[in-house]
């Protein structure tokens, strides 16, 4: 099993979709947080190589019920997973991709 730990960057990103979502409807908010959670714990932690490579060493994961993607790398010396961003679908690649260095 992996370590996953996120950027300030990913971090930042859960803090504002939360937010939007919650502005909806406070039990989004919750369903979105718990299904990013889930996603780490069930598939990033485990199989952290399931995801497809789509720029540069970065992989990108969607979730099942939000238009949201885990942005990630992984580092199998350390067996470690840095998630990078959490982007909605049609949001533009840029956004993350200055992110990986």
């Amino acid at each position: 099993m992996y370590s996953v730990f996120p950027s300030k960057n990913a971090e930042i990103d859960v803090k504002e979709i939360l937010e939007w979502y919650e502005n909806i409807c406070p039990k989004l908010g919750a369903d979105f947080y718990d299904e990013v959670l889930i996603k780490i714990e069930t598939v990033v932690a485990k199989y952290p190589k399931i995801a497809q490579i789509v720029y540069k060493n970065a992989r990108k994961l969607s979730l099942n019920r939000f238009p949201y993607n885990l942005i990630y790398i992984v580092d199998d010396v350390k067996k470690e997973v840095r998630i990078l961003a959490i982007v909605h679908d049609r949001r533009d690649p840029k956004i993350w991709k200055n992110r990986i260095s």
